[in-house]
């Protein structure tokens, strides 16, 4: 049986209507899939009476939230608070959800997507929310209701028990959609401070979404908050012959990466390998993150757990692969994590990440 807390009993009927026209009632939002990203989201949303929200998530996670209930903390330290959170341990609740926030780990969806089809309704709206440039198809391919693709581009790291705290900016990404579930949910994520930009061309933003998250197998090896690993030259150095490597691939297949930042993706190397003082200078947002801000790959190793980094470096070394390219540097960082995945104490100091370098013959600047 699920284990179940109820949720939001006192609240106001909501103004919402739903998306087929019938009388006026909450949104059902499913989250499914309850680490970091799922539970802040979710709570977020919760906040708001015309969203009713429901978790589905390991007994782990139902015991704690059941306990310790779950707190969002935004940017500014404001913090959203959901007491009594629902919670289900089980997928038999999504037969009634509406829209559904899939916010698993891409290594997961082989597994979880056949559940998710035998439980949710025809008409029910899936969001996948996953990093990775291969997805759309992997959903497509396991499951009949429409889907679109959501980015989450910041981080959010877990404080204490049921306590998320968001650590970096920048705004969502959502596939552009003409669909009242949808606009319903950004309504209330940017009524509490998340911001977001709907995108016809989805493709180009998880490409540039992929060249964030190069760094984040960079991170996990060094042991350093990101924003003492930015500031070592050396790693940077790693980061940029990464990136090159799927710029290239980008010119190939003819894909303009989007943005997340102010400056062109094809500058960001160039941004890299500039000295220390410079790049303090000149990435000043980029270094605008929470001191003790880690990546989320940093966190799988901590925990035990598989990382994703096959769909993030393996997927530049998948890609290059099949245009007949090479990627030694992003080859070598799978090899590294996959390594350290299996308990070696591997650590990417500021020599080894000269070495990694020489080793790779890593690629000339863009």
């Amino acid at each position: 049986m699920p284990f179940v807390r109820s949720a939001n009993k006192n609240r106001s009927t909501a103004l919402l209507s739903d998306h087929s026209g019938r009388s006026a009632v909450p949104l059902r939002v499913a989250v499914v899939g309850a680490g970091a990203i799922g539970c802040y989201l979710g709570t977020v949303l919760a906040q708001s009476p015309e969203c009713e929200v429901i978790f589905i998530g390991r007994e782990r996670m139902a015991l704690e939230a059941a306990a310790y209930g779950l707190t969002a903390q935004d940017l500014n330290g404001a913090c959203h608070r959901l007491r009594s959170p629902a919670v289900y341990t089980e997928f038999e609740a999504l037969r009634t959800a509406q829209l559904v926030l899939v916010t698993v780990k891409a290594l997961d969806l082989q597994i979880l997507l056949p559940q998710l089809a035998h439980y949710l309704s025809a008409d029910a709206l899936v969001v996948a929310m996953q990093n990775g440039v291969a997805i759309a198809p992997l959903y497509q391919q396991l499951l009949s209701q429409p889907v679109f693709r959501a980015i989450v581009p910041f981080n959010v790291v877990k404080i204490s028990p049921g306590f998320y705290a968001r650590t970096t900016g920048s705004e969502m990404i959502w596939q552009r959609s003409d669909d009242a579930r949808i606009h319903a949910v950004l309504k209330q994520l940017d009524q509490h401070g998340i911001k977001s930009k709907q995108l016809e061309n989805v493709k180009a933003a998880e490409f540039g979404k992929l060249m964030l998250n190069l760094n984040n197998a960079i991170n996990a090896l060094s042991d350093l908050p990101l924003q003492q690993q930015l500031l070592q030259r050396p790693y940077r150095l790693v980061l940029a012959a990464a990136i090159d490597e799927l710029l290239r691939i980008c010119r190939c297949l003819n894909i303009q990466s989007f943005s997340y930042t102010s400056v062109p993706n094809s500058y960001i190397p160039f941004l890299l390998r500039t000295p220390n003082w410079l790049f303090k200078r000149l990435a000043k947002k980029m270094l605008a993150i929470s001191p003790e801000a880690r990546s989320s790959m940093w966190d799988d190793i901590q925990a035990g757990k598989a990382t994703e980094i096959d769909f993030l470096n393996g997927a530049v070394v998948t890609l290059a692969e099949q245009l007949k390219l090479d990627a030694p540097v992003n080859r070598l960082l799978v090899q590294l994590v996959k390594r350290k995945e299996q308990g070696e104490p591997i650590r990417l100091c500021l020599l080894h990440a000269k070495q990694l370098l020489q080793e790779a013959s890593a690629v000339q600047p863009s």
